[in-house]
């Protein structure tokens, strides 16, 4: 192997587009290739390393790559800011990386080898943008693991990902724990509904410092909360931020997650919002100091959460005005609930929403079967047609709660900043 081919990747782009067809490319993005471009792979001094290593018989490769992995101990190695050099070394036949860039974890990658007798070893060389956070874990020979000589890994919900961070991303100092301030109050409630084929559930409800001497708070019902405590340091950013004076202090239920709530979140929404709206609202409002007001409450989720959240403000606008997701899946619902609004009511213009998308976010799954990337951005095209307000970005990163954690700051700052 003593030429760089990209033919996998360039065959996988050609067949995705087939599949998928042309968008409008002056507005709206399609899928980003993370394959380096000519003059990159030129100009990389590790593609010349490797073309050495194959280059040099087969007896004399080993010391040459022991030479390399002292020089370089740790995977990924990062160049010239915009290309991320991948690694694998041992006994395999076959390594496979998978994750993020790989079309939303669609498409596994097939990793350059260069056989060293009894062991081999493994490349792939991508580019990406300076500041992107992607995930990926290697399969090696049918072994799904996280990258050995990557000590920095990610939660997932699915376990550890690795993690893969370009020069310019910066993790957020929000989400650190602060001993030098004064902390929220995180109660337990149970929550059991009425509808008996929507389980019961735990919420965990956060309370600011200096509770006891507010009254009429701001709301925030976060889907999939339990996680977002776990994986999105989200109790540390409330109390920093309160602490800052970023925003004002706020009552946060945190909904747990159970079995079955994907197809609430998607299908079964009626069901859902009606136990959201008419069960769980009032149970809160009865026991915590919470303002009555729509346009004080506000509704967050990932994901499937996330598509749940935005459409609760169109269905139930006299429960909740404002609304937040994180890499939301897109449904036909949605673009229904657009059309059924009532241009001369211009009760839309109460509407705030906040969503954000992932450069390599999932490749099917959303309205239409299009990629996530393209249905939001589909759907941000409606809502400023239709002058709703809202804040939409797109992020060089993919659909992982490491990504999610990062703005949850951005998230509370947009909707409840002094």
């Amino acid at each position: 192997m003593k030429a760089i081919t990209q033919i996998g990747l360039v065959i996988s782009v050609i067949i995705l587009i087939l599949a998928f067809g042309c968008k409008d490319s002056k507005s709206l993005a399609f899928i980003s290739s993370s394959a380096p471009t000519k003059a990159q792979l030129e100009k990389s001094k590790f593609i010349k390393i490797f073309s050495e290593l194959d280059s040099l018989p087969e007896y004399q490769r080993q010391n040459y790559l022991q030479s390399f992995l002292i020089n370089y101990p740790n995977s990924p190695i990062i160049e010239d800011s915009s290309i991320a050099i991948f690694y694998w070394y041992g006994k395999a036949s076959m390594v496979l990386m998978n994750g993020d860039i790989q079309y939303g974890w669609a498409r596994p990658d097939t990793m350059n080898i260069i056989s060293l007798g009894g062991e081999n070893f493994f490349y792939r060389i991508y580019s990406l943008p300076d500041d992107a956070r992607i995930d990926y874990q290697f399969i090696i020979d049918g072994k799904t693991i996280t990258d050995p000589r990557n000590p920095i890994t990610t939660p997932s919900g699915y376990g550890e990902h690795s993690q893969c961070a370009m020069p310019l991303f910066k993790t957020k100092a929000v989400r650190e724990y602060r001993p030098g301030i004064e902390h929220g109050t995180v109660d337990s409630l149970l929550f059991q509904s009425k509808q008996t084929s929507l389980q019961p559930r735990m919420l965990k409800i956060y309370t600011p410092i200096g509770y006891e001497y507010l009254s009429k708070l701001p709301t925030l019902y976060v889907n999939d909360g339990f996680k977002a405590i776990e994986y999105c340091s989200y109790i540390n950013i409330l109390d920093n931020l309160i602490a800052n004076k970023k925003i004002k202090p706020i009552i946060v239920v945190f909904i747990d997650f159970v079995e079955g709530d994907q197809e609430y979140f998607i299908s079964k929404t009626d069901e859902y919002l009606t136990a959201i709206c008419d069960e769980m609202i009032p149970l809160v409002d009865k026991n915590y100091k919470a303002s009555v007001k729509p346009e004080e409450r506000v509704l967050s989720g990932i994901s499937a959460g996330a598509h749940i959240s935005l459409l609760t403000v169109f269905k139930r606008s006299d429960r909740f005005l404002n609304a937040a997701g994180q890499s939301p899946t897109i449904t036909k619902q949605l673009f229904d609930a657009l059309k059924e609004i009532n241009l001369n009511e211009k009760k839309h213009k109460t509407f705030r929403f906040y969503f954000d998308v992932g450069r390599y976010d999932l490749l099917s799954g959303a309205f239409d079967n299009q990629t996530y990337l393209y249905a939001n951005q589909l759907l941000d095209k409606e809502m400023t047609k239709l002058d709703i307000i809202h804040s939409f970005n797109i992020y060089n990163d993919g659909h992982e709660w490491a990504n999610w954690r990062e703005r949850v700051g951005e998230v509370l700052i947009y909707f409840f900043s002094k």
